[in-house]
């Protein structure tokens, strides 16, 4: 395990991805080749997510909330422009408010690997997020931050909500996408690590592909934060990936108990369903035909 990345950014610098929607721009149903179509491949800023409707966007290394929004703003228009090219709009929202049915994966093989492991049911996570990587100057720093952070999640994703829809119809929850993640192998409540021993056998050789809601980083010498919905608002996503930089700064002191995590699924549970922040509100005032053509007009606003 090579932890010599951690302090190679300045300590509590950012980096900040988005996963976005690729539709039709008529009919605003997500696109069946998007990616492939618009992008074709990865870039260092501009990557497949799972499936030919995702795009996500990556910013460089940065350090305040203002030139995250600069990154994102440039990165969201960048995306646009190129998809009305090919007859396509973004979105950006946590859950598609009127999708039915399936979507392809993109053909890429890490995505092939994990359909052979899950089967059908990877088709089900059609759900975007917010994910916030906070750089910590050294190993012993990130663990106790990565337990220090963990029972300030469930408040952010109530903040973050921004999935009430499922299959066309009000789901019952702000975040949907929330008790989606939760199918996946490694979703949800992030496990115990007293050491980086116990990091290594929770990620058994493969951290890109771990879903929990926190999780160390070391080839980036970060702790990434992913309990966020996406944001509909570019402001929104702002101001969240400010507040988890504060966050992971403040837990960096942590000298406590592990929480326990029970008690946190619980509160992420509860998180998840009742929200707190104002989009899934929004989303459910309009219904979904209406959210979804709001949704396409504010991604760039």
């Amino acid at each position: 395990m090579d932890l010599s990345r951690f302090g190679a950014a300045p300590p509590w610098s950012l980096g900040v991805e988005e996963e976005l929607m690729l539709v039709d721009a008529e009919t605003l149903e997500p696109s069946q080749d998007g990616f492939s179509r618009v992008f074709g491949e990865a870039t260092e800023r501009i990557k497949p997510e799972l499936f030919e409707s995702f795009v996500e966007i990556t910013t460089p290394v940065v350090e305040t909330s203002e030139e995250v929004e600069s990154e994102l703003r440039a990165l969201r228009q960048e995306v646009a422009e190129r998809a009305v090219e090919q007859g396509l709009a973004v979105l950006a929202t946590g859950s598609h408010p009127t999708l039915r049915g399936r979507v392809p994966l993109v053909p890429v093989e890490r995505y092939r690997r994990l359909k052979a492991q899950l089967g059908p049911q990877l088709y089900r996570q059609h759900v975007c997020g917010l994910h916030v990587h906070v750089s910590v100057p050294d190993p012993a720093t990130c663990l106790r931050a990565f337990e220090g952070v963990l029972p300030e999640l469930p408040g952010l994703l109530a903040a973050s909500a921004n999935s009430p829809y499922w299959e066309g119809a009000d789901s019952g929850r702000r975040s949907i996408r929330s008790q989606i993640l939760l199918e996946m192998p490694t979703g949800g409540t992030p496990p115990l690590l007293r050491s980086w021993d116990d990091w290594e056998a929770a990620t058994r050789g493969d951290s890109k592909r771990r879903h929990w809601d926190a999780w160390p980083r070391p080839e980036y010498g970060t702790l990434e934060v992913r309990v966020l919905d996406q944001p509909t608002s570019l402001r929104r996503t702002v101001a969240l990936a400010a507040e988890v930089q504060r966050l992971v700064r403040e837990a960096a002191e942590f000298d406590g108990p592990s929480h326990d995590r029970d008690e946190y699924a619980a509160q992420r549970d509860s998180a998840g369903r009742d929200g707190g922040g104002p989009e899934a509100e929004r989303q459910l005032e309009l219904g979904p035909q209406a959210a979804v053509r709001e949704i396409a007009a504010g991604t760039l606003g």
